[in-house]
């Protein structure tokens, strides 16, 4: 198989050593490997650059910006959340926006192992109250994302990450952070802005919207647990998706794919793990 991308045509190897070299071009553009010192907010031809790169991706087939992300995922994602816990959202807006931007597109946590094992880390489990907290306060809404992909993004750290983290322990997002999220999105909803919104937007806002009421309504974390459990047990046991057996084999690289043998372990590589096997940077 191979596809044009930027004029150039590409086969799968190819395309594995592209990926990797973009992913690593974007993280040096967001100031992931070269923090912006204090103070300091991108520039507008540095916003415009990674702006560029994002859009650019939107043209590749739908496989290849999944390779994209990742790659991403696997190498990046914990110094973007350094860079999140740092970064001023009054004097570094750009720069705060952009990365929370770049969160939202990355590809569900259900299929995307990496970026669920960032979420699930104890290390990360202060990322889902910054970023809500962010939304609150306001960001700069950057496409291909916007306030419903922002809104998904939320939706994916109250389902998959550890809802005892969160000050009250009933979500992975502090309780007055909630509060004032629901208000806001309570305020947005039936506004003319927001029936301008794309009806993709307008879903995942109403979606988030009821979920914290349900938060609220539950128990303890009760609400949270059982759909955590649910979703896991829809998360493919082995890397196989037509495989049921029990997986019993991990990949020795990326460790984020089980198997239940050799002979599922080796089909798999072969159709498409060969090109989403990372090893990962946190």
């Amino acid at each position: 198989m191979s596809f044009t991308f930027n004029g150039r045509e590409y086969n799968m190897d190819d395309w594995l050593r592209e990926a990797v070299s973009l992913v690593e071009l974007l993280a040096k553009n967001l100031k992931l490997l070269d923090p912006l010192p204090s103070d300091t907010d991108l520039t507008d031809a540095e916003e415009k650059e990674i702006q560029s790169q994002i859009n650019a991706m939107l043209i590749l087939p739908p496989f290849a910006i999944l390779d994209f992300w990742s790659a991403f995922a696997a190498h990046h994602l914990g110094q973007l959340a350094t860079s999140l816990r740092n970064l001023s959202r009054t004097t570094q807006p750009r720069a705060f926006s952009t990365l929370i931007q770049v969160l939202s597109l990355l590809p569900d946590p259900k299929t995307e192992p990496y970026f669920r094992k960032f979420i699930q880390s104890p290390q990360y489990a202060d990322l889902p109250t910054i970023v809500a907290d962010g939304f609150v306060q306001g960001i700069q809404w950057k496409r291909p994302s916007g306030p419903g992909q922002i809104c998904g993004l939320i939706i994916h750290f109250l389902f998959w990450g550890n809802s005892t983290k969160g000050d009250d322990g009933k979500a992975s997002i502090d309780a007055d952070v909630r509060t004032k999220l629901a208000e806001k999105l309570g305020s947005l909803i039936g506004t003319p802005q927001f029936e301008q919104l794309p009806q993709i937007q307008r879903v995942d806002i109403e979606r988030l919207h009821g979920i914290l009421k349900c938060i609220q309504g539950m128990p303890e974390d009760h609400y949270l647990r059982s759909t955590r459990s649910y979703l896991e047990g829809q998360v493919d046991d082995c890397g196989r998706t037509s495989c049921d057996e029990e997986a019993v084999l991990i990949c020795s690289k990326c460790k984020s794919v089980k198997y239940c043998g050799k002979k599922c372990q080796t089909w798999h590589w072969k159709n498409g793990h060969k090109l989403r096997c990372f090893q990962v940077a946190y």
